[in-house]
């Protein structure tokens, strides 16, 4: 009897050891693989290549006798020359440069901060990261003009219609001013820049 007790002791003793040996190396493996997900989700995203940077240069014998003064969300007014009177309705500021068909519309707005879009470097982060969402055809550029240092690019809306975005930050707030027009139309893009280039703060 003793003998047997002291056999299954052993027997027992065995199987607690073994069980001891698989059990530690499967928990450290969940461990790490848990670390290696939470390092995978918290892992800061890839650097993007740096954007070209441009400096406008409108013709000069663009005829703008329109002078429209007009104000954003945060109330910091801002004035250009335009071709023709714009109509702001509460923080959109739209110039009708071309009725359809050939449908051509300057426009201006200051999306409200709780629209979270954050700062311009964030804005710019994400449009290039989900083209898709953000309809982003191209890279985007960062160019400098009388708006200051802004970010433009192309937004494909459909095969029918494309909005040059420019994005710019003044008195911290977010700035978006589009040029809506045909995708093969460039009629409008250098009264569109002359605009800018009139672009005045305050």
């Amino acid at each position: 009897m003793t003998r047997e007790t002291d056999s299954r002791r052993a027997r027992d003793n065995l199987r607690v050891r073994t069980a001891a040996r698989v059990t530690v190396p499967l928990v450290v493996g969940v461990i790490l693989a848990g670390g290696a997900a939470f390092a995978r989700a918290t892992r800061e995203p890839a650097a993007l290549p740096p954007l070209a940077v441009e400096t406008l240069n409108p013709p000069a014998e663009i005829d703008l006798p329109a002078q429209i003064v007009a104000s954003g969300d945060s109330r910091t007014t801002f004035s250009l020359g335009a071709p023709v009177e714009g109509e702001q309705h509460g923080d959109l500021l739209t110039v009708q440069l071309a009725p359809l068909p050939d449908w051509s519309s300057f426009g201006v707005v200051q999306p409200p901060q709780t629209d979270g879009l954050g700062s311009l470097e964030d804005f710019t982060d994400w449009q290039r990261r989900h083209p898709e969402d953000s309809q982003l055809v191209g890279d985007p550029v960062v160019e400098h003009s009388a708006l200051g240092v802004a970010v433009r690019k192309d937004l494909s809306m459909n095969a029918k219609l494309t909005i040059t975005q420019w994005a710019v930050e003044h008195d911290d707030g977010l700035y978006l001013v589009e040029w809506t027009h045909r995708p093969d139309d460039e009629t409008w893009r250098p009264t569109v820049e002359a605009m800018i280039a009139s672009w005045r703060w305050g």
